[in-house]
């Protein structure tokens, strides 16, 4: 072999070394998708404690929904005790502010300074471990993952309830929330290419008492778009975690704990088939 073919040889495979490194270094090998679920969405907080226990940190969090409200709060510092305190504390009708001629009944002024102090101008792009807010436009429909920007901007893009709650104004666009069109966000999730997806659904199940009124046939209306959007991508997760729900209700945010347990309880039963599964894809 010439002296210039052995060196030209040698400076490729140290190019293939370094770009191998560089990938392994961008590329998430954990993302973890929070789905929406209101109050149930507080169940997330008993996964994070068991991942955290176990010292599997996510390298990417996408939120939708109530997952981008609890995932937002992690992503910025807050584990979960302190999310489950502040939460605890919270009486979620003190913070409606009606509003008369908007888009929606009530305006965010009374959640932004609960939540502004805890975020301290935080955006999304410096959060750690990386964070995704999954919004939706209202006028074109289209999925809109946030990866930077204002972070209580994106969390409450993506928890605003179309009708409900005024849309949030983000870079001319009007958004609302994110699991109209991704309740899990495990497309979202897959797109960042991660070598595992996992997934948590606090979906509501369906109503199966009487429907008594129009309320009751709006949420149940919800949560069939709901069930059928996470039936739809759930094949595109490497592993999906569902608590055990039952008895807890959407909007009941008092019953923090018991939604944590539930949680904690899937999270455990799924450890060792995430094991499993890390250990097929090369984790050490």
């Amino acid at each position: 072999m010439s002296t210039r073919l052995g060196q030209g040889l040698v400076l490729f495979l140290l190019l293939a070394l370094w770009t191998a490194g560089s990938a392994g270094t961008d590329k998430p090998r954990m993302a973890l998708a929070l789905g929406g679920g209101a109050a149930l969405g507080y169940a997330h907080l008993g996964v994070l404690e068991v991942l955290e226990a176990e010292g599997l940190r996510p390298d990417v969090v996408l939120g939708a929904s109530m997952g981008s409200i609890v995932g937002g709060l992690y992503c910025a510092g807050l584990d979960a005790d302190q999310i489950a305190a502040q939460a605890e504390d919270l009486d979620i009708f003190k913070l409606m502010d009606w509003q008369l001629g908007g888009m929606g009944f009530f305006e965010w002024d009374k959640v932004r300074r609960r939540l502004g102090p805890l975020l301290d101008g935080r955006r999304v792009e410096r959060c750690s471990p990386a964070l995704v807010c999954v919004a939706t436009d209202l006028r074109s429909g289209e999925r809109m993952p946030l990866k930077s920007g204002p972070l209580l901007d994106a969390m409450l893009a993506s928890a605003t309830i179309p009708g409900l709650y005024e849309p949030v104004r983000w870079n001319g666009r009007l958004l609302v929330d994110g699991g109209l069109v991704d309740e899990v966000p495990i497309l979202s999730a897959r797109e960042t290419g991660a070598d595992l997806v996992l997934a948590v659904d606090v979906s509501h199940p369906l109503l199966d008492e009487e429907l008594k009124g129009p309320f009751d046939v709006m949420r149940q209306a919800y949560f069939i778009i709901q069930m059928h959007n996470v039936d739809h991508r759930r094949p595109m997760a490497d592993l999906l975690i569902r608590p055990d729900l039952e008895g807890l209700d959407f909007h009941k945010f008092g019953e923090v704990e018991a939604a944590r347990r539930a949680g904690r309880e899937a999270a455990r039963k799924a450890l060792p088939e995430l094991r499993r599964l890390m250990k097929a894809k090369g984790w050490k």
